[in-house]
């Protein structure tokens, strides 16, 4: 594996920013074919001291468990709670401060073989305890803290947006990336959906994004991606991944009237498409190509649906499960 690190720990309250590396660290070390029985990953969720005497037992008992059949194995401690700095509810218990010091020291003594690795991801870590003194000798460290001021969070942007955009076979014209990050926000998370939106409107022959493209097609914020990420799931008809971005929204006030009224917009949207009307502008091109997966009545129907339910959401409150049903009811397939 030449100088590659065994162990490697990322902290940091910018969660996406924390588990794509992560991720990106195991795909360094783990085979791609042997990802789904190489990697034994282990919860570092636990809330009292018991639990997270329990979850560092874990971990140092997987890290000392050669790989059996595979030629590798890797060990992801994931999103550790209780890391000096980091506990819920307050600090963490001299007894469990101790253990994580002893498990700092074991890996130190006893350092893991050529072909076994360990990944700790968790939201915050005190560099001046000594569990990270100890660990930073031992291991790569990477932190991805999200700034107080906010011209430190546009400037930690600004330094990773480039490297967001190679993922997407992008880069940017000379001060696009400054008004790129200007429009979008500071979020990690929104900056790779909105570079994922601005590959779809691109194309795959266009690399380069112009100002003329943010001003076109970035989200003032970010403020209407999980919108566009649902309307993409359900024009791909696909149930799972409707449900999942329908998640995001459920525990916000009212979110069932505010989708089932831009839902019901939307397939409006779509039959005026598939009756060859509208624009030539990427948002009419979009509808019109989301159109295709439908025959004009079934868009009529779900737009009928979606107007009966705001009525009903309107006249009585009924339950997140009703509300998911009638969404899938829309996109469903019909014999």
């Amino acid at each position: 594996m030449g100088n590659i690190a065994n162990i490697v720990l990322i902290t940091g309250g910018d969660d996406y920013a924390v588990e794509a590396t992560a991720k990106k660290a195991i795909a360094a070390r783990v085979p791609q074919e042997l990802l789904a029985c190489a990697v034994e990953t282990l919860s570092g969720e636990a809330s009292n001291a018991e639990s997270q005497l329990a979850s560092i037992a874990n971990c140092l008992a997987s890290v000392q468990t050669p790989p059996f059949l595979d030629p590798v194995k890797l060990t992801w401690w994931k999103g550790v709670t209780f890391l000096p700095g980091g506990g819920r509810g307050g600090k963490i218990s001299d007894e469990v401060k101790k253990a994580l010091e002893k498990l700092a020291d074991n890996l130190a003594e006893t350092p893991l073989p050529p072909n076994q690795f360990l990944v700790i991801t968790a939201p915050k870590l005190l560099k001046t305890s000594l569990f990270a003194k100890k660990m930073k000798t031992i291991a790569e460290t990477v932190e991805y803290a999200v700034p107080e001021r906010s011209k430190d969070r546009f400037a930690a942007a600004l330094s990773r947006v480039n490297e967001l955009a190679q993922d997407e076979n992008l880069k940017f014209a000379p001060g696009a990336d400054r008004a790129f990050v200007a429009k979008a926000g500071c979020d990690t998370r929104t900056l790779v959906s909105e570079l994922e939106k601005m590959r779809t409107y691109l194309g795959d022959e266009t690399r380069e994004v112009t100002l003329e493209d943010i001003n076109d097609v970035t989200s003032p914020g970010g403020g209407d991606i999980e919108i566009w990420a649902l309307t993409e799931a359900m024009a791909s008809r696909s149930a799972a991944k409707t449900l999942a971005v329908l998640k995001n929204f459920q525990g916000d006030s009212g979110w069932p009237v505010m989708i089932s009224t831009i839902v019901e917009r939307w397939f409006r949207d779509l039959i005026v498409a598939k009756a060859g009307g509208g624009g030539d502008d990427w948002k009419s091109r979009k509808n019109a190509e989301a159109a295709r997966g439908f025959s004009l009545t079934e868009l009529r129907l779900a737009r009928l649906r979606m107007i009966r339910l705001r009525e009903k959401l309107v006249s009585s409150s009924p339950g997140d499960e009703y509300v998911e049903m009638e969404i899938l009811r829309t996109i469903s397939r019909r014999p």
